[in-house]
């Protein structure tokens, strides 16, 4: 069974709103919250040494989405809860499936925390 934390009014199934007004449940009462999902975004440095001068190269790395869901970032990262659920500020969720309606499904690391959309 869930324990629902928080809402927001989204017609769009094909990924979390980024940022919007939230109704979250905060020490017994619902409130409205500015929550942001940040994209999670991999850099890999490389750096190569030769009797010339070092050479780096910077390149983004973007990770193949093998979950089926198009479209949808691989991680997120949360921003914006309230006092009551300030433990969720900084959490990543990764995209670890999809739902019955296709929408994508995430999950918090090291906590049993969730994201999805709900009809």
């Amino acid at each position: 069974m869930c324990n629902y934390i928080a809402g927001i009014e989204s017609k769009f199934t094909g990924h979390p709103p980024t940022r919007g007004d939230w109704t979250m449940m905060c020490a017994g009462n619902y409130q409205v919250q500015f929550v942001s999902l940040n994209e999670v975004t991999t850099t890999l440095t490389l750096t190569t040494t030769t009797t010339k001068a070092p050479t780096t190269v910077t390149t983004t790395v973007t990770s193949i989405n093998s979950t089926g869901v198009s479209n949808a970032p691989m991680s997120l990262t949360l921003s914006g809860a309230c006092v009551y659920k300030r433990a969720l500020n900084g959490l990543t969720y990764d995209l670890v499936g999809k739902t019955a309606d296709g929408s994508p499904f995430y999950k918090a690391k090291g906590v049993e925390e969730y994201i999805y959309y709900d009809a």
